[in-house]
């Protein structure tokens, strides 16, 4: 246990020389019963991760690359809980994850660790058993619009609600982080524009994602963001292969 931790520590602290460039989709695909191991208490740093994919398309090129994240997080000793938002596991439902905040659970919104989605929706059940045992986060997600797809955001909205993602005192009117076990965030995302014209247009979901996240995680929590620009052009065959090579190496290290 104590070589895990140190392994995790010294992830952390890799500087942005060794960060590669990589990009993914998600992978569309329902996860093996060791990816789904029952809820087993909040993490502490003994490399636990949970992957969450976000691509409607198992054939894409986002099923190589989802694969490559989770090879290299294997090879690297790490337990892994996979899941895809559109194809959630067969023990918890299956099915696509319901994106849309309801009237209901907006009604609920601060009564913390009382709402009924909590217990009502499997769905959200599991994803938030998921992250409080996990130690780090891996988002693989297609670029839409410059920003994150509609069912990721879904996940945000409707799973990182108070009393889970942070807690709120209405009368100090001060949140603090409730997901102080995650250290680590990774995303392997893809866009179609370069790298220029992504910047230009704001690149939303980064922003979010590398500015809001960690103020639910832990302090030190650390932000690694791998794309692949340009799939839109005419991209060499041999350029993807590098960045699936890339991207194993890259989580086998995490």
């Amino acid at each position: 246990l104590a070589q895990r931790m140190v392994a995790a520590s010294a992830a952390c602290t890799r500087t942005a020389a060794q960060r590669s460039m990589v990009s993914a989709f998600a992978l569309v695909r329902v996860p093996s019963a060791n990816r789904q191991a029952p809820f087993s208490g909040r993490a502490m740093s003994t490399g636990k991760v949970f992957l969450v994919c976000s691509n409607p398309i198992g054939e894409s090129f986002s099923n190589a690359i989802a694969d490559s994240v989770e090879n290299g997080l294997t090879k690297g000793g790490k337990e892994v809980r996979r899941i895809n938002l559109y194809q959630m596991p067969n023990e918890i439902g299956g099915g696509q994850f319901e994106p849309l905040l309801s009237f209901q659970e907006r009604k609920e919104y601060f009564n913390e660790n009382e709402q009924t989605v909590l217990k009502a929706d499997p769905h959200v059940k599991y994803i938030v058993q998921s992250l409080r045992w996990c130690d780090s986060v891996v988002l693989v997600y297609p670029t839409w619009w410059f920003n994150i797809p509609a069912i990721l955001k879904g996940f945000f909205d409707r799973c990182f609600i108070p009393g889970v993602g942070f807690r709120y005192d209405p009368v100090a009117q001060k949140r603090d982080t409730g997901l102080k076990n995650i250290e680590k965030v990774g995303t392997v995302t893809t866009y179609g524009f370069t790298e220029e014209e992504v910047t230009k247009a704001g690149d939303a979901g980064r922003v979010m994602i590398a500015g809001a996240l960690p103020m639910l995680f832990s302090p030190t929590c650390k932000v690694e963001w791998n794309a692949l620009y340009g799939m839109q052009g005419a991209q060499p065959k041999e350029v993807r292969t590098k960045f699936l090579a890339d991207i194993e190496a890259t989580y086998s290290k995490w």
